[in-house]
């Protein structure tokens, strides 16, 4: 559905101020050593709204909320314009996927684009306000302010997106759930508390050897940033994988909805049939399959063809007789007789 600008105004505007109550919220519980992150959640917000509704969309949310949240939490409205355009730009660039022809997603591929977009989104964004902050504000002081400003921000947007966005997409419909979707997110779910487990594991056993609050927090981000890493290189893993084991299932649906059209052409299979796993054992069956029914196909349109030749010889026979047996050809008969005979 195309939107007017209008309505993509309205929409960024209304949710903006959504967003903008939530970071206000949200702004109330602070990490540890961050003077101004919080949790944030509610970062999925203009990333969903960038997607289903349209990129500027999003970009008005995200700038627009961060403008009230920051207002009501006392920070001041334009006092990290940065910020808010970050924000902005972490839901307009995930909504950008559909110039790629992405509106509903439906592949590893899809998803796989989707949680690089959230990615790319939060490294923009959170890079885009740290570059204006050096040019311009000069509110962070380095290397401090990595620990304190730029890590936690954009760790947090980051993991937020990339677990938050995909199940809401599911349940607004934008994902629809198939065979490659479906074990894609299972494979992101386990690999999400796997790495988060093993994180918050090291970080706890460890607590107790550090021998300050700011070495407590230094490991904490330092476990944060690895877990990331690791998340992003698993992920990307599994999608190699999953689509290793979806592509050949998926040649096989379309090789039947081809053999449906009455196609019988089956070069898609010849790399799947080679294999010695369950996968090649089942092209083959559907080659051989697909060999019966073309040749029983072609046999049955024999069958039809000389039964209809057949018809139409004794159609043929049949009219002949009547024509015989009429009174007028009787005559013409006789008329020749007479002719012949004078």
């Amino acid at each position: 559905m195309k939107l007017s600008a209008a309505k993509i105004i309205l929409i960024g505007c209304g949710l903006g101020i959504v967003y903008g109550l939530l970071n206000g919220f949200s702004n109330a519980f602070l990490l540890p050593s961050a003077p101004i992150i919080s949790l944030r959640p509610q970062i999925a917000l203009p990333m969903i709204v960038g997607i289903i509704g349209h990129p500027l969309a999003g970009f008005i949310t995200g700038f627009t909320g961060n403008i009230i949240g920051d207002g009501i939490s006392g920070f001041g409205f334009w006092k990290f314009w940065n910020w808010h355009i970050a924000n902005g730009l972490m839901g307009l660039i995930p909504g950008l996927i559909r110039y790629r022809g992405i509106t509903r997603i439906a592949t590893v591929r899809e998803f796989g684009i989707l949680q690089v977009s959230i990615i790319l989104a939060c490294g923009i964004g959170v890079g885009f306000a740290v570059v204006m902050d050096v040019l311009f504000l000069h509110f962070m002081i380095f290397p401090s302010s990595l620990h304190a400003w730029i890590l936690p921000a954009f760790l947090t947007d980051v993991v937020n997106g990339f677990v938050l966005v995909p199940v809401a997409l599911v349940l607004t419909g934008a994902i629809l759930i198939t065979l490659e979707t479906r074990t894609i997110m299972m494979i992101t779910a386990l690999l999400i508390i796997a790495v988060l487990a093993t994180a918050g594991s090291i970080t706890w056993a460890v607590l107790d050897d550090l021998v300050s609050h700011q070495a407590m927090v230094r490991n904490f981000y330092i476990a944060a940033i690895v877990s990331v890493l690791l998340l992003v290189i698993g992920f990307l893993a599994s999608i190699v994988f999953v689509r290793k084991m979806t592509d050949p299932l998926t040649k096989i649906t379309r090789a039947a909805e081809s053999v449906e059209k009455g196609s019988y052409d089956l070069e898609t299979l010849d790399g799947i049939s080679g294999r010695n796993d369950e996968l090649g054992r089942l092209a083959r069956v559907f080659e051989q399959m697909a060999g019966k029914v073309l040749e029983r196909e072609k046999k049955l349109q024999k069958q039809v063809e000389e039964l209809q030749i057949k018809i139409d010889r004794e159609k043929q026979i049949a009219d002949v007789a009547e024509i015989v047996e009429t009174e007028y050809f009787r005559s013409l008969k006789e008329k020749a007789r007479k002719f012949r005979a004078s």
